[in-house]
């Protein structure tokens, strides 16, 4: 298997794995306390972008990771409404508008719909940054997941350079220190909340 492929893979695999301890906390927990809503939103869109450029590229490394990621929004969309932490028009508006965008230029240009999800994927982590730096009690942000969510980073981010595609690989030297701060964060608000218990 040449390197590609297996970074490819690697990509894959935490691309299916990082954002489920996520959903598992934020339902096991009944908690969005410290989840960014405005982050999943724009993750919803910018992932359906990525989902169609795979699609467009035939790169099916990017179509399994990237369903696997939309699917996970979507349920943590579900519990944002429900815990009242975003309107339901919200979540509608966004797949609607970005679905139709992708169907659109889908036969168009596969570039357009992936420089597009550079440009709105790439700063979907900043919200969540923000309020990692804003918010004390983090409760219902998953470490594990965004230790994964770095590792994934770095795991595309290797696998666009190994198949010289910059689309794939720049936006992650955004994705990898933010999931990293993020992680670290969360530690240490799970970690202030056990010793005060």
């Amino acid at each position: 298997m040449t390197f590609s492929g297996v970074v490819g893979t690697i990509a894959s695999m935490l691309g299916v794995a990082f954002i489920w301890p996520q959903v598992i906390r934020v339902y096991s927990k009944q908690s969005v306390e410290g989840v960014s809503g405005t982050s999943q939103l724009i993750g919803l869109t910018g992932t359906l972008m990525w989902l169609t450029y795979g699609i467009t590229t035939e790169r099916v490394p990017m179509i399994v990771s990237n369903l696997n990621i939309e699917i996970a929004i979507i349920a943590l969309m579900v519990m944002l409404v429900r815990k009242k932490a975003l309107p339901l028009w919200q979540p509608v508006l966004a797949f609607t508008a970005s679905a139709a965008f992708c169907i659109g230029f889908a036969f168009v240009s596969s570039t357009v719909i992936g420089v597009t999800g550079v440009i709105i994927g790439t700063p979907a982590i900043i919200p969540q940054v923000w309020r990692a730096i804003r918010t004390k009690h983090l409760f219902g942000v998953s470490v594990s997941s965004n230790v994964m969510l770095a590792s994934m980073g770095t795991s595309w981010f290797l696998y666009g350079l190994a198949i010289d595609d910059p689309v794939v690989s720049y936006p992650n030297l955004v994705l990898i220190p933010s999931a990293s701060f993020i992680a670290w964060r969360a530690w240490s608000s799970h970690r202030a909340s056990l010793s005060r218990a």
